[in-house]
């Protein structure tokens, strides 16, 4: 997916975890760098920004898996980024699955881990039988592994994460993020998040799949949407707790995102990234990553009943545009695809 400036997000995630200790955490982020980063003057803050986001998520999730992601600079798996994209990524998908066979999955992984309440509550409040319309559902790379679906130790690619050239990034967000920049750990975060699964199959008006984050997606309680252009919330009971409004801007960005246009809180999530602003990690992004299986330090409960609660700084503010590629990695004889999401300048 395609991170955009006007907001950028992290900085801070080893402050969540310490406060959200609870649960051993397992999950380990293994990165790759191509030559365009090894290569590039910045490289040495460039790696080191990039590591510590995955250091944070490391700190704080507790899938006892390996997640293996690319990461260059000025493309993406080899492809061209959107002109204003300050970061893009590709993620690995699994499918097709049918809604019960993936409702099943999602149950199993809850009952066995029942201290990821937002999957367990999210979960219980799935309808009987599937939502209407498009059937085919998908699962990301890092996420089938911390579902069970394939190896958790799978060393293939689960992702990959690019980041846009000619931009000014600020690689410290520890002291605010410099005037005219964009705060680098803070778009990192957002792809990574992404990368781990939290993506939307709205790709646009006619989309031919759904993810499981689009399974808590909802209009109204009791109603899932899956409509590009249509107002909808996460919730992870039922559509009763609003935890964050979706981007459905008509200037773009990934419908897996936060609607932050007009908003005043930077979070990590948000569609759109501006310079010189820091973002944060909230209560409501952990319960995502909560949601789609991956656990740890009891983060499903933070957000609950608690949609605006900050659980810790990240770093900036990034736009991101809508410019999508899927690779869909075949499961059960399903043929590769390809979908890139972005996060753009606003």
């Amino acid at each position: 997916m395609t991170l955009l400036p006007a907001r950028t997000a992290p900085a801070a995630l080893l402050a969540v975890a310490a406060a959200l200790a609870g649960s051993a955490h397992a999950l380990t982020i293994k990165t790759t760098f191509d030559s365009s980063i090894t290569s590039n003057p910045n490289h040495a803050a460039i790696e080191s920004a990039f590591d510590a986001v995955t250091a944070e998520y490391d700190s704080v999730l507790g899938s006892p898996i390996t997640v293996n992601v690319d990461v260059s600079w000025g493309k993406v798996d080899g492809m061209a980024m959107a002109s204003n994209a300050l970061g893009e990524s590709v993620d690995g998908l699994y499918g097709y699955y049918g809604y019960s066979t993936l409702k099943s999955y999602l149950s199993a992984h809850a009952t066995a881990n029942p201290s990821d309440k937002a999957l367990l509550s999210a979960v219980a409040h799935l309808p009987a039988s599937a939502p209407s319309g498009v059937s085919n559902y998908v699962v990301p790379s890092a996420e089938a592994k911390a579902l069970g679906l394939i190896s958790p130790t799978q060393t293939s690619f689960d992702g990959y994460i690019g980041f846009g050239s000619g931009l000014a990034f600020d690689y410290d967000p520890s002291n605010g993020i410099s005037a005219g920049t964009y705060d680098f750990e803070a778009v990192a975060a957002h792809e990574m998040d992404e990368v781990l699964g939290r993506i939307s199959g709205l790709a646009d008006s006619s989309p031919t799949y759904r993810t499981v984050f689009d399974l808590y997606r909802y209009s109204s309680p009791g109603v899932i949407s899956f409509a590009f252009n249509s107002p909808a919330y996460f919730s992870v009971n039922g559509g009763t707790t609003n935890l964050g409004e979706f981007n459905v801007s008509s200037s773009g960005g990934d419908r897996g995102d936060w609607a932050n246009y007009g908003a005043t809180v930077t979070d990590i999530q948000d569609a759109f990234l501006t310079t010189g602003r820091r973002s944060n990690l909230t209560a409501a992004d952990l319960s995502a990553l909560d949601a789609l299986g991956y656990g740890g330090s009891n983060i499903g409960d933070t957000a609950m009943n608690a949609p605006t609660t900050i659980a810790h700084a990240f770093s900036t503010a990034v736009p991101e545009p809508g410019s999508w590629a899927f690779m869909l990695l075949g499961l059960a004889g399903v043929g590769a695809v390809v979908r890139q999401q972005s996060l753009a300048r606003a």
